[in-house]
This record gives C-alpha cells, sequence and structure tokens, in this order.
C-alpha cells in the first residue's frame, strides 16, 4: 500500500532505459555545456510540464551544427542545386532492425507523401520531374534495391553521391583525444544537414536522427520547434 501525499505522488513505468533524469533537473545545472552521449531512440525524451517542453525547445534551438568547414561544404551543395527555395529534402532510414525490416514501406510511403503534396501538377504534361528537384538523404548505397521506386518515380533526384568532388576537406578533420579522421563519421551528418535545408522535408517515421533534421528544418524557416 502507498502512503500517497498528493494525486501526484508517485509514477509507475517500464522501458530499456538504466537510469532515469528529470528534465526540471536537468534544466537547473549551472554548467556551460551539456555533453549527450547519444539521443538515440524516439522514447528517450518525454515532457510533459509546461516548462520541460520549454526548456526542451530551447536546448534543440542550440543543438545546431556550426562547425564551418561542414556548414561551408552543405552551403556549396545547396548553392549547386540552387539555393533552398529550389529543391525538397528527404531522409530514408533503411538500415538496420526495424528500418532494414521495413525498408519497402517506408519507401512507398515517402513517395505516396511526396505525390499527395504535389498532386496539383498537371500529370497530362510530359516532364518527368517535379516543380522542384529532392534532395534524398539515405544510410544505405545509392544503387540500394529498396531505392529504386524512388528514384523510378521522381528522377530529378540528387544524393550526397552527385558531390564527392566537394566532401575532400572532412578528410582533414580529426578527433583531439585519439587523432581519428573523422569522415565516415561525418558523411551522415551532411547528408542530412543538406536535406534539412529544402523547403520542405520528409522525415522517416521513428528515426531519431530524422526527427533532428525535421527540427533543423523548422529552424532553419524559422518555425516552432517541438521535439
Amino acid at each position: 500500500m502507498t502512503n500517497d501525499q498528493s494525486q501526484y505522488q508517485q509514477r509507475y513505468y517500464d522501458g530499456k532505459f538504466k537510469e532515469r533524469v528529470n528534465l526540471i533537473d536537468l534544466s537547473k545545472r549551472n554548467e556551460k555545456l551539456l555533453h549527450f552521449g547519444s539521443v538515440f531512440s524516439s522514447t528517450r525524451i518525454v515532457q510533459e510540464l509546461p516548462e520541460s517542453k520549454k526548456f526542451w525547445k530551447k536546448l534543440m534551438n542550440e543543438m545546431i551544427p556550426n562547425n564551418p568547414i561542414i556548414i561551408n561544404i552543405v552551403n556549396k551543395i545547396i548553392d549547386k542545386i540552387g539555393g533552398t527555395n529550389n529543391f525538397i529534402g528527404v531522409h530514408a532510414r533503411l538500415k538496420d532492425g526495424y528500418f532494414a525490416r521495413n525498408q519497402n514501406k517506408t519507401i512507398n510511403e515517402l513517395i505516396k507523401k511526396i505525390q499527395i503534396d504535389f498532386e496539383q501538377i498537371d500529370i497530362k504534361n510530359d516532364s518527368t520531374c517535379l516543380p522542384t528537384i529532392i534532395y534524398l538523404a539515405t544510410d544505405v548505397e545509392y544503387n540500394h534495391k529498396s531505392l529504386q521506386p524512388f528514384f523510378q518515380t521522381f528522377q530529378c533526384v540528387y544524393t550526397l553521391n552527385d558531390f564527392n568532388d566537394l566532401l575532400g576537406p572532412l578528410k582533414i578533420l580529426k578527433n583531439p583525444k585519439d587523432d581519428m579522421i573523422m569522415y565516415e563519421f561525418l558523411i551522415p551528418l551532411v547528408d542530412l544537414l543538406v536535406a534539412s535545408r529544402g523547403n520542405r522535408f520528409y522525415n522517416t517515421p521513428k528515426s531519431t536522427f530524422s526527427k533532428y533534421a525535421q527540427q533543423l528544418n523548422k529552424a532553419n524557416f524559422n518555425k516552432s520547434i517541438i521535439f
């Protein structure tokens, strides 16, 4: 039997996580830098109280990459595409676990969403392009069979593979602790950042990385961010 002193005395919960950190407690920390080892999992962050939502929204606004080398590469790619108003961004998470098992479903849903949004296009014309370019960010190789329906449906699609000539500067970025070249770790980030700068963004449901790009897209266009 519990000895509840208030209506909200105790909460009963389960989950995969070993520890629980209250957002209110985190918001009261005095340190200038908060270093998260990971924000993986769409169930990691739970916000219910207004003050928690306000704090997390502020934190998300601060989590925008600002490395000059990375940003310069992203800007060059976007310029080659024609600028942010000239393309829409798509992120297809297709690798590992749940996402690998649902590759076809993910691609079909992305295709359907884009087609619905652009259904006002006059289908009588013979153009194989939408009135805008698509930039596709993904974690599988671009010749992967799961992507073929997307390329067959939308023929005016760019991927990071089209801009390999701009990625050289990433090869000089090292981890200062062990001198490890960060190239392979930064490639997915550059890919995602480009997609997030489109005038519209289409994400993969349940993907934390994809949801992060969605928040960046909102920040880029001064929309309200809710993580």
